[in-house]
């Protein structure tokens, strides 16, 4: 890794570190108060790390450039506004809205897994796209379709994902290759 990235990523750990403790401080609080604002503020804090690794980890491998970086910033933080004002007004959006999320994070994941894990090579913007977008489409129709559906496959799915990934990663460490995953 590069040594601006590691500044960087020490900087930003911090930042999220303060921002996590304020945000324990918040669901205790809320929690006491009313369970149903626990959810919403998991949720939102599930799209915003979702969203937040995602770009760190192009950003990591020289993916993107500072222009795409910019777009997908952008996009993020709309979609990051939007699930907010949709914690405060409609939970059952906010769910769907973190479902589309975790569909397009597994998608992301199973990617990277098959492209660091296996193949041993760096991610690609067009391909992580891809792979994205391969996991949102389908929670998309099965949300409009059947959504008690859409919840247990992407359940069943990203415990696929962590027993493919646990295989993967003792694979690797066991093996006479060097690196780590």
């Amino acid at each position: 890794m590069r040594p601006d990235l590691i500044i960087k990523n020490r900087k930003l750990n911090h930042i999220i570190g303060v921002i996590g403790i304020i945000l324990s401080i918040v669901v205790i609080f809320l929690a006491l108060k009313n369970v149903s604002w626990v959810y919403r503020l998991v949720a939102v804090c599930a799209i915003i790390y979702c969203l937040i690794d995602i770009e760190q980890k192009l950003e990591e491998d020289h993916a993107i450039t500072k222009i795409d970086r910019n777009i997908i910033v952008v996009i993020g933080s709309f979609y990051i506004g939007f699930s907010i004002i949709c914690a405060f007004i409609n939970i059952d959006l906010l769910l769907r809205l973190a479902g589309i999320t975790g569909s397009g994070y597994l998608g992301f994941k199973s990617y990277q897994l098959v492209r660091e894990g296996i193949l041993n090579k760096k991610l690609k913007l067009a391909d992580s796209l891809v792979a994205t977008f391969l996991g949102i489409f389908p929670a998309i129709l099965l949300i409009i379709y059947a959504f008690i559906a859409f919840w247990i496959i992407l359940l069943a799915l990203t415990l696929l994902y962590n027993l493919i990934h646990l295989i993967v990663r003792i694979k690797i460490e066991r093996g006479s290759t060097n690196r780590q995953f």
